[in-house]
């Protein structure tokens, strides 16, 4: 069963932006169902990871467009996305660490910060730039040319 699901009211008027949402959303639910299938820790811990990676990315991303057309509030949204992942890493550490209670850390604690975090960040902080970035030549030119590149390696 998915945890969440990806419609058109979440856009966010870019492409590149609302498939970064829809993976990440495809990630959480895949969390989800993982765990729900009596997946190894291994498994949730993999899983955990590739969702703090893929929303690192996201979130240079949505910086680098953010920048692109100068949208105001982008200080605020960056301290969001800091949040974000200090929760994710703090999660992680306490399921890694705690192997007897795993089980209510991902059910009761991970899936529902999950959930309840990007619906918000989607819907109102992201929704929030729509008019900044929808039909910006800038913005578009900065999410079609944005490299995973410019954030985990160096030179």
């Amino acid at each position: 069963m998915a945890v969440m699901h990806w419609n058109p009211k979440m856009s966010v008027g870019l492409d590149e932006l609302d498939d970064d949402h829809k993976q990440l959303i495809s990630i959480i639910n895949r969390l989800g169902e993982d765990y729900q299938d009596g997946a190894r820790q291994a498994a949730v811990q993999q899983l955990l990871r590739a969702l703090q990676r893929y929303a690192e990315y996201h979130f240079a991303r949505e910086e680098k467009v953010m920048l692109a057309c100068g949208y105001h509030e982008i200080e605020e949204h960056q301290g969001e996305h800091r949040s974000f992942i200090a929760e994710i890493q703090e999660l992680t550490r306490r399921f890694q660490s705690s192997p007897e209670t795993s089980a209510k850390i991902v059910n009761e604690q991970l899936l529902s910060f999950l959930k309840g975090w990007l619906n918000h960040h989607i819907m109102i902080e992201d929704k929030a730039y729509f008019s900044h970035v929808a039909n910006n030549p800038a913005a578009k030119q900065a999410a079609k040319s944005f490299q995973a590149t410019q954030i985990w390696w160096s030179g």
